[in-house]
């Protein structure tokens, strides 16, 4: 979940059209794609898999690490 959650966060950095297709080229031309080295993601998931994952969750738990971003960037 961890792992979704942050690679779900990390789509907004890639600006690709496939996240995952970006990370895996990464991987292969570096080593290591930016999912692993600046959001510490061990697993990345597919597109399918963390749209299954966080859909269940409810937005009044993502709220709060929203409003402590603005809180910060402000």
């Amino acid at each position: 979940m961890e792992d979704a959650a942050l690679s779900a966060f990390s789509v907004f950095f890639t600006q690709t059209l496939s996240f995952l297709a970006y990370q895996r080229m990464m991987a292969g031309r570096k080593g290591k794609s930016n999912a692993q080295s600046l959001f510490g993601v061990h697993q990345i998931p597919s597109d399918n898999q963390i749209r299954d994952l966080l859909d269940a969750v409810a937005p009044k738990h993502v709220f709060p690490v929203f409003e402590e971003i603005l809180q910060v960037l402000e």
